[in-house]
């Protein structure tokens, strides 16, 4: 019997051993991402309260912090999810991808629900929030991340057969246009782009040809302009877009504003604080328009530091995504990454009239709570990624035509 007992303690070892043999070896987080994330951070909690005092002490008996200290505190929140997310392995997120796919898109239905205006309140004509006690949110930020996760763990599965049109691409397109169709009802035409471009990107990341791509887009045009003229507002907003001078106080007024107020910091601002069209000429001015706030501020010298800033933060995570140790590794990475930057350049195209007015809020800067959790923890799987990252990226056997070679993963050679 004690023989037994000892024997099943020796097995019970062995395989112990065996399991801490196989798991991955951690290593650091990339401090440079680290610290990149933490500066933004911080910038941002600077420029919301710079940009939102006036409108604080309007709306609120002469505080000035109110807005500041709601984003102070989601600010913290995200960062406490960013460090744990990033000491949790990032692979565990493969199993949850279905459960965080279904869940993201129950609640785009909620939105569309006929629910009680306390639990999906109308703001601005749109319902793209939910009301929980104590919390508001807006599940497109949810969907983006969710969405990412799934066609990185789906890809993966699919490995060669994703290049195939019925058995890989098709099937691989049905969620993601649920969701944006879903997402136009709410009304959200900016939600449901910035769904489809990231799926888009997954997916030529994921070695879709780009002929298939194309063929995609082609039929997607149609239905865009169709989209687009079934609600007046957003052909004014294209119209407003290539005659600014149109209507100056009504569809103009917002991006005229922007423009005087990026035009009036020069090269290198009036100062921090200083600004003039925070004092409700600029709409917006702490949300979607911050960026308008820097340069008129920090001038142009800021607004181009700020650019740089996004820029290195997408180096660093396409060089993470570039030495994952597999595939979902290096699918993750690069969509977080991708989502970012995408989000941070249509944001300042908008701003500075590169691009027709939508509201996106810059990530890691503008106020908003659910916007910047999400997207901190976001960094934290991108975080977790780094710390397997290999120190001699392997040669890549394909994925990502183009950018990493046909494949973006594979065994090293």
């Amino acid at each position: 019997m004690r023989a037994r007992r000892t024997r099943r303690k020796a097995a019970r070892s062995a395989r112990r051993d065996a399991r801490a043999a196989a798991a991955p070896r951690r290593g650091p987080v990339d401090n440079r991402l680290r610290a990149l994330v933490l500066l933004l951070v911080l910038f941002g909690l600077v420029m919301v309260y710079s940009a939102s005092s006036a409108l604080s002490q309007e709306h609120f008996d002469g505080s000035s912090t109110v807005y500041f200290v709601s984003q102070l505190s989601k600010a913290l929140v995200g960062l406490v999810l960013m460090f744990v997310l990033a000491r949790i392995d990032y692979r565990i997120w493969a199993k949850l991808a279905k459960p965080m796919l279904w869940a993201s898109a129950g609640l785009l239905i909620a939105l569309i629900a006929p629910l009680p205006e306390r639990f999906s309140p109308e703001i601005n004509g749109a319902s793209r929030w939910l009301a929980v006690p104590g919390f508001t949110f807006q599940p497109i930020e949810l969907a983006k991340l969710a969405l990412i996760v799934w066609l990185a763990a789906t890809i993966v599965k699919k490995d060669a057969r994703i290049d195939e049109p019925w058995d890989g691409v098709a099937p691989l397109m049905v969620p993601p246009l649920l969701m944006a169709g879903m997402t136009i009802l709410q009304p959200d035409f900016k939600g449901a782009l910035t769904l489809l471009l990231l799926t888009f990107a997954m997916l030529w990341l994921g070695g879709v040809r780009v002929k298939y791509l194309v063929r995609m887009v082609a039929a997607a045009v149609p239905v865009g302009i169709l989209v687009m003229v079934i609600e007046p507002y957003r052909m004014e907003r294209i119209r407003a877009f290539f005659d600014r001078g149109e209507d100056m106080q009504g569809i103009s007024y917002q991006i005229n504003q922007s423009l005087i107020s990026l035009g009036s910091g020069g090269w290198l601002g009036v100062g921090l604080g200083s600004s003039k069209q925070k004092f409700q000429f600029l709409p917006m001015a702490h949300t979607d328009f911050i960026v308008s706030i820097v340069g008129e501020e920090l001038g142009l010298l800021g607004t181009l530091l700020l650019l740089g800033a996004f820029l290195y933060l997408g180096a660093l995570g396409y060089r993470v995504a570039r030495r994952a140790p597999d595939g979902f590794g290096f699918l993750l990475a690069s969509g977080i990454t991708t989502m970012v930057l995408l989000s941070a350049l249509l944001n300042m195209g908008v701003a500075t009239a590169s691009l027709p007015t939508t509201g996106l809020p810059l990530p890691f800067i503008s106020y908003g709570g659910t916007a910047l959790i999400v997207q901190l923890a976001a960094m934290g799987m991108l975080m977790s990624v780094s710390r397997d990252a290999v120190s001699v990226p392997r040669r890549r056997m394909g994925f990502a035509r183009g950018l990493f070679g046909r494949r973006a993963w594979g065994d090293a050679a």
